[in-house]
């Protein structure tokens, strides 16, 4: 009867390790594979669509503006900038997709994205939107560099009096200015009542032709009741939309979700000298394919930078009991030609490329604007420019931390900082002093994190679901291997108990012979 128990519960255990491997290395595959696709196609009906639609919590938007200690000293005798770094002036963006439309076939979904700025004085301690900060004039600068272009000495002196006109003050390219009026409201530019001057005329001409073909859109916005404009850098992003975005939903190819197939209703931009510059690679950085690995490249496309940037895999991270990867920028991508052939694209001519860390973004922005990572982190040669920089990785560079299986972002971290170019301008007397050096205005940080409600939400959603198959899986691996330790040890047992009944019989056998034999003789 032992034996007959042995054989049973070691066969029932073999059963119970089969169906458990069946279940983890063959179906839980292929269960959390349909289970998470199901979730993360674009669909009006599915889980993820909520969340793409209207980013569930604010995100927030760290601004630190870079204030000149000695204007004059740089103004008048070339010193080197004496950078002091103000802020953080904390905005939260609220950010919601519009004008939603999905193909019939379920494989494409076009939108718009409109972004609402909200100044937050709780997260801005001891700082308001009315602090004035000493700052390079970018719009002077913007004019010394047009007046550059005129060789004759009417041309210059004809520049400084519509200088005067236009911006008022005409004894240094740096200025005092609110923070508000830097960002959103905006420094005046007079072109109202200024009729009598011909260069006026020349400058509020085009000014007035080029904004209504889009080409100051970015940072000149005009008052047409009192015919003024108005110079900021973020009053062109509150309240407006980034662009016409068409991506797959996922629904055929679920690793192709988010990818963005137009903007603007191009398949491909229009800002820089080569295809491979021009060519739009990834997502809008709202939603990302699921299953991604350690060798996962993810691209992102930046509207405000004009271009793909891609990040790739650094560690493993821990959110909130939820397991992912972080992805992160590497500056490598802003490397010259010298060292990345492919970049030669983003150079704006011939010889004019700058160094390692820093792309110019004059063909995006229609203004000498140049890109880096904040207190130019992985640009070496523009860091030795200005002083009081110290650049870091942990503060400084971009991240994505992304959950495993969904693709959901737990975390992000987008930084940038935007530059202007200075130098010496011919003929002038107020700037003729100047180094060239590349000047940073400001930089931000555009940061989320996933709260404790959506989190948890994430974890019933995906992995508490594949958590219980998880431990089907193991249990029946677990019971099935007890059982048929069990009944093989019952099997070994009576074996052994077995061999020793037939040797004790076999050792009794033979005494009884050995005796038998002994009494005959």
């Amino acid at each position: 009867m032992a034996w007959n128990i042995g054989g049973w519960l070691a066969g029932v255990g073999a059963i119970l390790v089969v169906v458990g491997g069946i279940i983890g290395w063959v179906l839980l595959p292929y269960m959390i594979e349909d289970e998470i696709t199901k979730n993360v196609v674009l669909a009006k009906d599915s889980t993820s669509y909520k969340f793409w639609n209207k980013l569930p919590q604010p995100v927030e938007f760290k601004v630190y503006i870079w204030e000149v200690e000695n204007p004059d000293g740089v103004l008048l005798h070339g010193e080197k900038p004496k950078m002091k770094e103000t802020g953080p002036y904390t905005y939260l963006l609220n950010k919601t997709k519009e004008n939603i439309k999905f193909s019939e076939d379920g494989n494409f979904v076009e939108f718009e994205q409109r972004t609402f700025y909200e100044f937050v004085p709780e997260l801005s301690p001891n700082l308001s939107e009315d602090d004035e900060v000493t700052v390079l004039n970018s719009a002077t600068m913007g004019l010394f560099l047009a007046a550059d272009i005129v060789d004759d000495m009417w041309g210059t002196l004809a520049m400084r009096v519509a200088y005067e006109d236009l911006l008022g003050d005409f004894t240094s390219v740096f200025t005092k200015i609110k923070v508000r009026d830097l960002f959103f409201d905006g420094m005046m530019i007079k072109c109202k009542d200024n009729h009598e001057n011909i260069f006026w005329e020349i400058i509020c001409g085009k000014m007035a032709e080029n904004y209504k073909i889009g080409l100051f859109k970015h940072f000149i916005r005009y008052d047409e009741k009192n015919d003024n404009y108005f110079y900021s850098f973020l009053n062109h992003k509150n309240g407006k939309t980034d662009g016409h975005f068409k991506v797959l939903t996922g629904k055929s190819d679920v690793s192709k979700l988010g990818q963005i197939v137009e903007w603007e209703h191009n398949p491909t931009l229009q800002f820089w000298s080569g295809d491979e510059c021009n060519t739009i690679r990834g997502s809008d950085a709202t939603i990302f394919p699921p299953f991604l690995g350690e060798k996962s490249q993810i691209f992102v496309y930046s509207t405000d930078l004009c271009k793909s940037l891609y990040l790739t895999y650094e560690k493993e991270i821990d959110h909130k009991g939820l397991n992912g990867y972080r992805y992160s920028v590497d500056s490598v991508q802003l490397g010259n030609v010298s060292s990345m052939p492919e970049n030669y694209c983003y150079c704006p001519s011939n010889g004019a490329c700058l160094k390692e860390g820093a792309l110019d973004l004059t063909s995006c922005y229609n203004a000498p604007v140049i890109f880096s990572m904040p207190h130019f982190y992985g640009a070496p040669h523009y860091e030795q420019m200005v002083d009081n920089f110290k650049p870091n990785k942990e503060e400084h560079q971009m991240f994505l931390d992304i959950e495993r299986k969904s693709g959901v972002p737990l975390r992000s971290s987008r930084k940038a900082q935007f530059n202007l170019m200075i130098k010496p301008i011919r003929s002038s007397s107020i700037t003729k002093n100047l180094p060239e050096v590349v000047l940073p205005l400001f930089w931000v940080d555009e940061s989320y994190e996933l709260d404790e409600e959506n989190t948890n939400s994430l974890k019933g959603l995906v992995v508490s679901k594949l958590s219980f198959v998880e431990i089907i899986h193991w249990t029946l691996l677990g019971v099935g291997c007890i059982l048929f330790l069990i009944g093989a040890a019952l099997h070994c047992h009576k074996k052994i108990t077995s061999m020793k009944h037939k040797k004790q019989m076999l050792s009794m056998y033979t005494q009884s012979q050995s005796v038998l034999i002994h009494s005959y003789t």
